[in-house]
């Protein structure tokens, strides 16, 4: 067994080890950082891939795309990197497939829902966003109401709230892409917690100004961790080298990896999902809150489609490429629905046409069931429903099963369900020792998402210099993974704001009508 010894050991070259590695370097050159990573690439739950395009090859994102300027920490590496960013199309018409399957359009920013879900919708999403400035990001069972949202899932909350069957889907579709999971399977407590990590549910599941779905990375995001890499040396990457065992001394850590290597070194960071570290030996064990964690806090399940064409003929037709659907019938008798939640327009910066496709939590899981021949011709039947035929005429489909993929083994975040709440903060990013906790399901803010990869990696950075260079921490070190979201009320709230302005007017018009019903059933004769 050759033993290398270091300073610092990374496990995971995902974005948040990347970032954990990249800033130790920067702050201090001389530090030997050695970066461990069980798959053949970096990247972790983002990867790039090159597709057959409509003017030869182009790159798209089989992992995470979206970036926005409501997240300080990916933007600002981003222009570090000079990477470049490009917008999410929106413009045109957009799709809703709900409730009884009817495809409906609109063109607004307010979905295309009765009046009367559209209320119960933004009731929703009012009740949301009062409860979930209650609890504490750091630590939610500080919150007063912890052990009783913790006792009950998302759909029970939805049950209890909402009263129609469109909007009870809208939310339900929007767990399926933004988590990977059902509304039966999330804690009340973890779901806001996350949405206040994002500073409102708006921010997580639109593509406008200012929230989470905003702008796409120029090239692909698996860049931002290919990027790093040349800042920490490619030398200092290894891959496919999983790590089997962690063990810790009061002088130093001994980290073994499954080809037989040995790495010495005075701290260890782990930034990978919170299931892989289920994989490693740790000597001593983890304590109890973090093993209980671990085995409460499962990835979500998601299968990502990219599909290129020719022509943009979406656009052409002066639609937007979106469409939001419960899946719609199902074209075989073993699935429940059709394949796709959510669709959006994935054309390149370099004008080339794709759409972008999810099938997430239970469809994701019905749908890996049958064959991927299967699985396509439905996905492309059911966007030939919003689109026409010309969405059946592919240049090429790839889809990417993050259930598959290995050593992550799901997507796109992991998620708490009932009753392990009290284990989340002690469990999830207090350090052991010398061994601290990366990843982005333990940031701060915007985790699950790249921003809060970057966060966390930071944040890991920073607590490993406070220990071996205590000199080198500054206050705008803490500051930097500590940075509060950017939310501008005024642009970030124009959609909703329409949305209150016309319900407030239909809510209006009906009283007026109920009153007028009323004098006039008083006046006409009997």
């Amino acid at each position: 067994m050759s033993t290398t010894k270091c300073d610092v050991v990374v496990v995971g070259a995902g974005i948040s080890g990347m970032a954990a590695a990249y800033r130790l370097k920067k702050k201090d050159q001389s530090l030997h950082v050695v970066v461990l990573e069980a798959k053949d690439r970096v990247g972790g739950r983002t990867q790039t891939v090159p597709m057959k395009a409509a003017s030869g090859t182009d790159h798209w994102d089989l992992g995470g795309q979206w970036v926005g300027r409501c997240q300080p920490h990916i933007m600002a590496l981003l222009e570090e990197l000079q990477l470049k960013i490009y917008p999410q199309f929106l413009q045109g018409i957009k799709f809703m497939q709900l409730a009884d399957h009817t495809i409906s359009s609109y063109k607004s920013d307010i979905p295309s829902l009765s009046v009367l879900a559209l209320i119960d919708l933004q009731r929703f999403i009012n009740k949301i966003d009062e409860l979930r400035r209650e609890v504490n990001v750091e630590d939610p069972w500080l919150c007063r109401h912890a052990a009783e949202w913790d006792a009950i899932t998302m759909d029970t909350f939805i049950q209890q709230t909402m009263w129609t069957k469109g909007a009870k889907e809208a939310v339900e579709s929007a767990g399926r892409c933004m988590m990977g999971i059902e509304t039966t399977q999330v804690s009340l407590l973890f779901y806001l917690m996350y949405v206040s990590a994002a500073d409102g549910i708006k921010n997580l599941v639109e593509a406008t100004e200012f929230t989470a779905q905003e702008f796409k990375i120029q090239g692909g995001s698996q860049q931002v961790s290919q990027r790093m890499v040349s800042t920490v040396g490619a030398m200092n990457v290894n891959l496919d080298e999983p790590v089997s065992s962690i063990i810790q001394n009061e002088t130093g850590v001994t980290v073994k990896t499954v080809p037989g290597h040995k790495y010495e070194c005075k701290r260890v960071i782990c930034a990978v999902p919170p299931p892989a570290l289920g994989h490693i030996d740790f000597h001593p064990l983890l304590p109890p809150q973090k093993q209980e964690l671990i085995k409460r806090m499962p990835l979500g399940n998601m299968i990502k489609v990219i599909i290129t064409y020719r022509t943009a003929f979406w656009r052409e037709q002066g639609q937007s490429g979106e469409a939001v659907s419960n899946g719609g019938p199902s074209l075989l008798p073993c699935c429940d629905s059709g394949p796709l939640c959510i669709v959006y327009d994935a054309t390149s910066p370099k004008g080339n046409p794709a759409l972008v496709g999810f099938l997430g939590g239970h469809q994701a899981v019905q749908w890996a069931a049958t064959s991927a021949v299967d699985r396509q011709h439905c996905v492309l039947h059911q966007l030939s429903t919003y689109f026409g035929q010309s969405a059946l005429e592919v240049l090429e489909y790839q889809e990417k099963d993050w259930n598959v993929e290995p050593y992550t083994r799901g997507g796109p975040v992991c998620c708490l369900g009932t009753g392990a709440m009290q284990y989340f903060a002690a469990g999830l990013r207090e350090p052991v020792n010398r061994v601290h906790f990366a990843g982005t399901e333990t940031a701060t803010q915007w985790c699950g998402y790249m921003s809060g990869a970057v966060q966390a990696g930071y944040r890991t950075a920073i607590e490993v210099l406070s220990q071996i260079h205590p000199d080198l921490v500054s206050q705008d070190d803490h500051d930097l993974y500590a940075s509060r979201i950017i939310t501008p009320k005024i642009k970030a709230n124009v959609p909703w704001i329409k949305l209150t302005l016309c319900l407030g007017v239909c809510v209006a018009m009906g009283f007026a009508v109920s009153k007028r019903g009323a004098i006039l059933s008083l006046i006409s004769p009997k």
